[in-house]
């Protein structure tokens, strides 16, 4: 059996970290398009072979036997278990972010109305205001929308202004996409942000677009280390599909909020599936109020939590509420308008968001690699 799995291929897969190859194992349809980039068939043809001479043999039962096969991802896992016992690469496959398309079908959602007031000085005064606790909050009579609630903010003139969905998703594609967050933290270059969006503490870094100022430049967020062209195909797929996931999840649920997106989209001639956007991801990150200076209309973002986090409110002053975030949860808001994150106490846990936006860089970044392809 071993003759399938080719010397090439598992060295490949050994060499990814534990994290990617989970991701990976877990996604049945990649792991067979890898297979097909390394000349490994779909089917493992000596298994049928031997299942139609085993048949013929006893001749009974010849029409369902002749029929049956082995997939090749069957026949790997076959595989491991017998030739990689005790192995990390087996732990992997064992262990692996399990993802089937029922685990990314929409479902009904009842989002109640949530009004709110727009307060200019609220606003004003917490630009690069630090919320260190909830109490700063209830001073300033700002209101809490609580971990159960899954609203729809909306103005006095009943203009939509964010919104947030509490258990977004299936704990599958919770943990899938919770995975995918932390590797892309972990391989990518972490963001320096200017003193307007000073953060007491955390990591953020991006995928996609963005002009980089390097010794080689790039039209995208470098990665941290060289990668062969395989391992960075499985890079750029992991970071792409979650900007792609939030970018459908907003466009089903929350339609306003990609309007914006493919506007830009649509004035640029860009493809259909074209990423527009990055994706930002944080570990544990806090910020101060700021605004941002993004081509989009709204920002979508994700929380995944691994362990118990507390505190760690998203303040939204100008219209006097903020959200109570929490692992599994979607949320959108108007980067222009103050925002920010308040401290958070990850003594048991860590918090994780990927938020989709279209900054003003990586417009630029996009319009550019245009220009320069034409």
């Amino acid at each position: 059996m071993s003759e399938l799995f080719t010397t090439q291929f598992l060295n490949f897969v050994e060499q990814l970290p534990n994290e990617r190859r989970r991701i990976l194992f877990g996604d049945a349809e990649r792991l067979k398009q890898l297979f097909a980039d390394y000349g490994i068939p779909p089917t493992d043809v000596r298994y049928s072979i031997f299942n139609k001479f085993f048949c013929i043999q006893l001749k009974i039962y010849i029409n369902f036997y002749f029929l049956y096969f082995k997939s090749s991802i069957r026949s790997f896992s076959s595989f491991l278990r017998k030739d990689y016992k005790g192995s990390n690469l087996l732990d992997s496959y064992e262990n692996k972010y399990k993802l089937a398309p029922a685990d990314l079908a929409f479902k009904n959602r009842n989002l109640k109305d949530f009004r709110v007031f727009y307060n200019e000085q609220l606003e004003n005064d917490y630009v690069k205001k630090l919320v260190t606790s909830k109490s700063d909050l209830d001073g300033d009579g700002i209101r809490i929308i609580g971990e159960n609630e899954s609203v729809v903010l909306k103005d006095e003139d009943d203009r939509i202004v964010g919104a947030v969905i509490r258990q977004a998703t299936s704990q599958n594609a919770t943990k899938h996409f919770g995975a995918k967050i932390k590797v892309t933290i972990e391989s990518h270059y972490p963001l320096k942000r200017g003193p307007e969006y000073a953060s007491a503490a955390g990591i953020m870094a991006g995928h996609g677009p963005r002009a980089n100022i390097t010794p080689i430049p790039t039209d995208s967020y470098s990665y941290n280390k060289h990668l062969d062209p395989h391992t960075q195909r499985i890079f750029d797929t992991d970071g792409n599909t979650l900007a792609k996931w939030l970018f459908e999840y907003g466009k089903h649920y929350l339609p306003y909020t990609t309007v914006s997106y493919e506007e830009f989209r649509d004035n640029l001639n860009l493809e259909e599936d074209d990423i527009i956007g990055a994706v930002f991801c944080t570990k544990n990150y806090e910020a101060v109020g700021h605004r941002d200076k993004d081509r989009s209309e709204w920002a979508i973002g994700f929380v995944y939590e691994d362990g118990p986090v507390n505190d760690g409110y998203f303040f939204y002053p100008g219209y006097g509420v903020a959200i109570k975030l929490t692992s599994n949860s979607i949320w959108c808001w108007l980067p222009q308008a103050v925002h920010g994150t308040s401290k958070l106490d990850t003594e048991l846990g860590n918090r994780y968001t990927a938020v989709l936006t279209l900054s003003e860089k990586t417009a630029t970044a996009i319009e550019n690699r245009l220009k320069k392809n034409n």
